[in-house]
């Protein structure tokens, strides 16, 4: 019979703590969760682990002898990944990768940050690249992983969606000494757009979100700035040269302050959000530290994703 190995840890987690609230603290789980998986685990080896009589954590003879041996289990596990870990130490490889600006200077720098820290000798090529080049580089073999917002040949590369970030519509404080603050959608068509290049627009998408009746006005309408750079975006909306849409992580620091001014706080106009795969060709072999960095970024997307 197979034993759940997360089944196997909470028993031995409840056992030790003393209690199932603490067992939950230390588990990062709900009380609930963890009864459950107890009792789930007793109907499994058809065996009573716990005498239930009173608050007190008091275990059955066959519970006592379940207990020692998941222990003992358990602690080989853990001196064996200390083992793997300490490995780790001496893995050594590059990896090459392409990616936007925004990626590049915001969300890499911390990832490939803390994967160092267990792979301290892999070295790490970044080429700052959009999303056609980045492809090219993948084909030709010149990097190993690509982070793209639109991949075309989903044949020849897997994506793997792992970043998701909120595009904001904001204007500074700067434009508003000399313009007025608009009220609706509708009012921005007469307003000065600073906008992203080509099939990237998002003051499109936000209009096809909010007010489809709008987008042929907004196609037609020209931007007072285009760039494909989120960058040279943001420094061109805090000289007040019109409404643009940044990432939310980019521009904190200015909301904060009031140099960058937040529109339609008080409607319920839907968001529209920047999304980023991690791309890599489907036949692609990877060598041991690059196949660890791509289960490291799979397994951290949670906290990047919206």
């Amino acid at each position: 019979m197979k034993v759940d190995f997360n089944k196997a840890r909470t028993f031995v987690e409840v056992v030790d703590s003393g209690s199932i609230t603490l067992a939950a603290n230390r588990l990062l789980r709900t009380q609930q969760a963890i009864s459950l998986q107890l009792q789930q685990l007793e109907a499994e080896i058809e065996c009573n682990l716990f005498d239930r009589q009173g608050p007190k954590i008091t275990l059955t003879e066959d519970g006592e002898l379940l207990y020692e041996q998941f222990k003992s289990h358990l602690l080989g596990m853990e001196s064996a990944v200390l083992d793997l870990k300490s490995g780790k130490k001496h893995a050594s490889g590059v990896i090459r990768i392409g990616a936007w600006m925004e990626q590049a200077i915001s969300y890499l720098p911390k990832m490939i940050c803390i994967f160092k820290k267990n792979y301290p000798l892999v070295e790490f090529t970044l080429v700052v690249a959009e999303d056609n080049e980045i492809e090219k580089l993948l084909k030709n073999n010149k990097i190993d992983i690509g982070f793209q917002v639109f991949c075309q040949d989903k044949k020849m590369f897997r994506c793997e969606p792992i970043y998701s970030q909120l595009m904001l519509p904001v204007i500074s404080r700067s434009y508003l000494r000399t313009n007025k603050m608009p009220k609706s959608i509708t009012d921005t068509l007469n307003m000065p757009i600073l906008d992203y290049v080509d099939e990237y627009s998002a003051y499109n998408a936000w209009i096809k979100k909010n007010a489809s009746e709008l987008i042929p006005q907004a196609r037609k309408k020209l931007r007072a700035v285009t760039t494909s750079n989120n960058i040279v975006l943001k420094k061109m909306v805090l000289q007040g040269l019109g409404l643009a849409f940044l990432h939310q992580e980019l521009i904190q620091a200015e909301l904060d302050t009031g140099e960058l001014i937040l529109l339609f706080t008080k409607t319920k106009n839907k968001h529209i959000q920047v999304e980023v795969d991690m791309v890599y060709k489907r036949k692609h072999a990877f060598s041991y530290v690059q196949s660890e960095f791509v289960k490291f970024i799979n397994d951290n997307r949670a906290d990047w994703m919206l």
